[in-house]
This record gives C-alpha cells, structure tokens and sequence, in this order.
C-alpha cells in the first residue's frame, strides 16, 4: 500500500508557505506545549526531525488527534508518566493525508506526543504536517457514551452491517435540508456520529467527513439510488464469511481472523484494511454494470473481496530492509498473493482473459519495469489506464503466487510461504514464473 500511496503523491508534492500560518522550524519544535482545538499548519519534518508537543490531559476526557501529512509519512506516538507508551501509529501507507487516533486518559497529567518521519526507502527525505488536538466539550462526551452504549451488541459481532442502515437514513432525510451545511449535518448526526467501531476505523483510513458524503451524493445521486437495494443484500453475507475463515483457518493455521464491517463509503473504496478490521465499502462492492443482479451474484462478489482483503491482514507490512527494493515487483506480488489465496479459499476461479491471452508480452513489459518505483502502469491505474484493463500487476503477481504454489511440494508451507513473502526478488527467483513464461 505504501508503493501506492508515493506514487500517487510523489509527483505531487507542492510547497506549503502559503499557509496562513508561519512555518515552524522543525528542530525548534521538542517540547512545545499545544493548545486545544487550535491548528498549528506548515510543520517542517524531515530525516532528522524529532518533533515532541506536550498537553495537559484530564480523566475521562476524550481528546481527538489529527496530523495533516503533506508529502511525508510520519510515526506518532503518544507517551505519559514515565514515557510509558501509550499509542503508536499503525505502519504509515500514505504521504498525504490524515493519521487520526483519538484517547482518553485514565488519570490526569502531562502527556507527550512525539512525531518523527517514517523510516522507509520509499518515503520522502522531508515534508510538512498540520497538527490539531481537539478537546471534546462534556456534551459531546455524554452523546457519544449514550451511543456506544446503544451499539454494543452489534460491535460485539464478527461481522457488521448497521452503518448500512444508518447511511440510508441519512440520505433519506436530505430532503430535509435547505443547505449544504444542513446536509452535512445529516450526515454527520445519521450516519458518522452513530458508526460502529469499523466505521470509525473507516473514517480514519479513508479520511471521510461530511462534507466528502455531500459532494459524493450530489455528483452521483443516481448511482446511490440504483446500488441502495444491492448494498442492503450485503447483511446476507455473514454465514458466507464465516466459511471464508473456515477455510483460511484450514490452508493456513496461523490465520487471524479479523472482523468485518461493511459500511457506505465515497464510492472511491471497495475493501480495505485497518488494524482490526476489513472495512467493506460496500456500495462499490455491490455494483454491478448490468441493472439486474442475483442475490447469489452479489454475495459470491462480497465472499471474493473479503477472502482478498483477509489475505491483507495476514501479510507483512512492509518488504526486508535487507532485501533488494522492487516497489512495483513487491506490490503486484502482494496482491496477487491476495488473489491468489481468495482463489484457494473460495474456490472461485480467478480468471483474467486479457492476461491469460497476452501473459508473455505482459511479463517482458513488466520485467523491463521491475524495480520501478512508479507503479501506476500496473497498478490502483483504474481511473487513468485506455486501450487495455486496469490493474495488471495484480494478474502478474498472481501468476507468480500460483507457479510459486505449483512448483512447491507442501503446499501448506507455500500458501505460509506467499503470505509471508518480504523478499520479492527471491520469492520471484524461487517460483521459476520467469521459466515457465519462456517456454
């Protein structure tokens, strides 16, 4: 993910001194005390910054964390009494966007929040970031315990499906609103104020807010209305992504399972990952080019896309230090190994009839382009990609995974062996795919 994310962003990167507020030095930033609800913009961080702000938090308070990333992925940290961890960022994908966590303290103190740069090859040497701590008032707290309370039961489930409900109840009330703010506050008083806990990790992967719903609904209305009936099939699928966990537990013993939560998104988000959930954006998921669907239809495509999206929260976060970088190689491999396995626990085939049909000029293009740092040829390409199908690094990392598995005598150890690859050079020498595609 990370691969993708530089890409995208590399070329991208702007200067931030236009900001209204002045750009900090970041050497000058260790110890500095931060107030509430204020944005501190334009926050220099670079290889050799080590950028430490101090709050005074209070019991029970809830206090919600926002770090912009403006061209460089950064790691936080959150410390108290002692240095004692407190939160640490998950492994950064993104060098732009939001990192967002929120605490509450069980005793009243100083804290420390400490912000460095990500230590990884593909990450920019510096950029800027913009910090905002928000204070929750006392009325927001005790909403917000009112409706935690309220969705206990279904957070206690392996799969949820109530923000589903919760976001058709919102665009049913838009009609309501006179304005965009009126809107965005339906939204947000509907739908996001009442998500479950895979929502909220929603949120923060995909950086939603209120306004994004709006802009998404008023541009694509109609496509909204056409999926609503698809996306409420989605609720069939739990007996269906139990077996997935069945199975997966089966060719790979070490599986952890995570839970699933299908939510509506932006329409930019079919599957992904958090550090507890796979997050389903489900009216992406149950979209289909033609208008009538079956029920079997939808949830073999829904089992397909969480049996991929699993395969990604059992994987390594990022490739060996030691190993030769190949972002291209490293990426396709990763999700073609998600492919691949989704293809051995559903059963379902994974067929690509343009990659099958011109797999030796595919791998010669690809080969030239191994290492290459930018991946958009091959790769997350749907939206800019003509005159061929997106995304064909995927069918080239799943014929590598496959030739790996056919070529290995314990195949139980070969679907361990593709999860875990972190070497894609070696995993691509050691599936003798480059052979196979010669002959």
């Amino acid at each position: 993910m990370f691969a993708k994310t530089t890409l995208r962003y590399l070329t991208r990167l702007t200067c931030v001194a236009a900001f209204a507020l002045a750009v900090f030095d970041s050497h000058a930033q260790t110890n500095k005390d931060i107030d509430f609800n204020k944005q501190y913009k334009g926050i220099v961080v670079n290889a050799k910054s080590v950028l430490n702000y101090n709050l005074s938090l209070e019991k029970g308070g809830i206090y919600q964390f926002s770090i912009l990333q403006q061209g460089i992925a950064v790691y936080y940290t959150l410390t108290g009494a002692g240095n004692h961890l407190l939160y640490e960022s998950d492994y950064p994908d993104d060098t732009s966007g939001y990192e967002k966590f929120e605490y509450s303290p069980d005793t009243s103190g100083i804290y420390k929040l400490t912000i460095s740069r990500f230590n990884d090859p593909e990450n920019p040497d510096s950029g800027h970031i913009s910090i905002v701590v928000k204070s929750l008032t006392k009325q927001e707290i005790e909403t917000r315990f009112r409706i935690r309370k309220e969705l206990e039961p279904e957070n206690n489930k392996n799969v949820t499906t109530i923000d589903i409900d919760h976001f058709w109840k919102a665009f049913d009330n838009l009609p309501n609103c006179k304005t965009f703010a009126d809107s965005a506050d339906c939204f947000q008083k509907f739908y996001l104020n009442r998500g479950t806990n895979g929502l909220l990790d929603f949120i923060q992967v995909r950086d939603l807010t209120a306004e994004k719903f709006v802009d998404a609904v008023s541009k694509n209305a109609a496509f909204y209305r056409a999926v609503r009936n698809n996306t409420l099939e989605a609720k069939k699928a739990e007996p269906g992504i139990d077996e997935v966990f069945k199975r997966f537990k089966m060719i790979y013993p070490d599986f952890k399972p995570f839970k699933v939560c299908f939510a509506i998104g932006i329409k930019n988000t079919g599957g992904t990952v958090s550090n507890q959930f796979v997050l389903i954006g489900t009216e992406v998921t149950t979209s289909f080019d033609r208008d009538s669907v079956t029920t079997e239809t939808i949830l073999n495509k829904i089992i397909g896309i969480v049996a991929h999206e699993c395969v990604h929260t059992q994987q390594k976060p990022h490739a060996d230090s030691s190993a030769v970088q190949c972002p291209l190689l490293y990426q396709s491999l990763k999700e073609g190994a998600c492919d691949f396995i989704a293809e051995l626990v559903t059963g379902t085939p994974n067929h690509n009839e343009y990659g099958e049909q011109n797999e030796k000029r595919l791998w010669i293009e690809f080969k030239n382009e191994l290492c290459n740092q930018n991946i958009g040829g091959w790769l997350y390409n749907g939206y800019s990609v003509k005159d061929k199908p997106a995304d064909l690094g995927y069918f080239i990392g799943y014929e590598i995974a496959k030739e790996y598995y056919n070529n290995s005598a314990d195949k139980n150890r070969a679907v361990g062996e593709i999860i875990g690859m972190s070497d894609p050079i070696r995993f691509l020498e050691l599936s003798k795919y480059d052979q196979k595609v010669k002959r």
